[in-house]
């Protein structure tokens, strides 16, 4: 409108009232000097006020701070209604931009089609695929992002991979409008409290997938504060992954357009070839120059020999399930009973104590001797409550790292099954999701057709070695593949 007065095409403005023209006394009086700078009056009917009177001002100013007061307390009245509602549980949700949900006759109701999407995002990033390359698959398929575009960013793949409600938890009071004049949403870091409710609907991942997720969000995180640590890329699959085995640093891609050849090289060599100096002559690695396609059989020939090793990596997967992580949750759980109890022997000694300091002197008060015994093992308890929370982040970690192990054990032995003929087809059920094995089976990944024949991997597939590959060690004679299952497999050079 304002703009449309600047432009000529209005002259005259009618308002039912100061409060519908604006709530802001700031705002209202530029935009009124404005518009009267232009010549142009405003009416406000209610208030039987025009803007080009001389005594109009005055009274807007102060009927414009009016309005503002009662927009500022009708803004108090609708937070206090939201927070109670957090209060008892009932939470708020944009549904529009919300993928995987809507809203039902019963709050939440899972989109059996969107569900699938979600849970392919989860199962991407537990194979190793980062957001972006995340972002590439879904537009690739064209697949609407939550709000209805086309172009998906890596912040939504985050957002989706780091949001509670996915795993059936609602977390409420996450953001919060810290002025309800600029309107502006701001996180929330502790200046008001959250409210948290578990299981408080259907969920689309399973608890477990979600919480694996958040530890490998963490892991990578730590990962990238590695000045030496190169990402991986999607379009070379490679890239990143072929380490020398004399010097342990990565290889560098070298393309010949003109003999439409590739090779890779130490980086050691290329870096000292460069500075050509006597001092670094010494230190220049002698690795030998390998061909891409060498490497690509390489790789071909370790993925073929997979289905030989299925029993080790099934009784490795068992011991990981049955000893290793059962051992920990036992641990956990028997520290959690000990923080438990000291805890509640803390509070009984802080009561005590503070009726002890509010009592008046007489027979039941205790005396200065055990109310200092009594101070005394309040902070031991301290103590003792911040080494067990420490013993449980360190085996929280180290239960998270089996986890991580048993899921890429799980998803090579999905592999060794297709190549077998033994897989299945997955299943995508009604949308919800609750059981650990549902998700995998679901979400189950098929190699592309023409990369098998009988059995035998014959294409190499830049996405296969995402999923499956860690590491290439390029040595003197052969090659060192390692997956990301943990397995090591030996090839001599051809």
């Amino acid at each position: 409108m304002i703009r449309d007065c600047e432009e000529g095409k209005i002259d005259l403005v009618i308002t039912k009232s100061i409060s519908r023209f604006s709530r802001n006394t700031l705002d209202c009086l530029t935009n009124i000097r404005k518009l009267k700078a232009l010549g142009i009056p405003i009416i406000f009917e209610k208030e039987s006020t025009n803007t080009m009177e001389a005594s109009g001002e005055l009274m807007i100013t102060i009927l414009a701070s009016i309005a503002q007061q009662e927009s500022a307390s009708t803004s108090q009245n609708v937070k206090m209604g939201i927070r109670f509602g957090f209060q008892e549980g009932r939470g708020r949700l944009n549904y529009s931009v919300f993928l995987g949900y809507q809203k039902g006759t019963k709050g939440y109701e899972i989109v059996p089609g969107e569900a699938e999407v979600v849970r392919r995002i989860y199962r991407l990033y537990l194979e190793g695929f980062s957001p972006n390359i995340i972002c590439q698959e879904l537009m690739e398929e064209n697949i609407t992002t939550p709000a209805g575009g086309n172009t998906w960013y890596p912040s939504t793949v985050q957002s989706i991979l780091e949001n509670e409600k996915y795993c059936g938890d609602l977390l409420m009071q996450k953001y919060y409008v810290e002025d309800f004049l600029t309107h502006k949403s701001v996180r929330n870091t502790g200046a008001l409290p959250q409210y948290f409710v578990e299981d408080d609907h259907a969920p689309i991942v399973p608890k477990a997938v979600y919480y694996q997720v958040q530890c490998e969000r963490k892991r990578r995180s730590a990962l990238m504060l590695d000045p030496g640590k190169l990402r991986f890329g999607r379009r070379i699959a490679l890239n990143g992954r072929l380490i020398c085995g004399k010097c342990g640093r990565i290889l560098k891609r070298y393309v010949k357009p003109n003999e439409a050849l590739t090779d890779w090289r130490c980086r050691q060599r290329a870096m000292v070839k460069k500075s050509n100096t006597k001092e670094n002559a010494s230190n220049r690695c002698d690795l030998r120059i390998v061909k891409e396609t060498e490497i690509q059989k390489v790789v071909l020939t370790a993925f073929n020999r997979l289905p030989e090793m299925k029993p080790a990596l099934i009784a490795s997967q068992d011991h990981l399930r049955n000893a290793e992580i059962e051992k920990i949750d036992a641990l956990l759980s028997a520290l959690s009973t000990q923080q438990d109890q000291m805890e509640s022997r803390m509070d009984q000694l802080t009561a005590t104590i503070e009726k002890v300091a509010y009592a008046a002197d007489g027979p039941e008060a205790e005396t200065e001797s055990e109310t200092d015994e009594s101070l005394k093992e309040v902070d031991s308890l301290k103590e003792q409550i911040i080494s067990i929370q420490d013993q449980k982040n360190a085996l929280c970690a180290q239960r998270a790292e089996h986890a991580r192990h048993e899921i890429q054990l799980r998803i090579l032995l999905e592999l060794i099954d297709q190549m077998t003929g033994m897989s299945n087809e997955a299943e995508n059920g009604d949308g919800a999701c609750y059981d650990y094995e549902d998700f995998f089976r679901r979400t189950q990944y098929h190699v592309p057709s023409g990369v098998l024949q009988d059995g035998h991997m014959v294409l190499f597939e830049n996405d296969l070695v995402i999923r499956y590959l860690d590491s290439v060690i390029v040595e003197d004679h052969g090659y060192v593949i390692r997956f990301k299952a943990g397995v090591e497999i030996t090839v001599d050079e051809n």
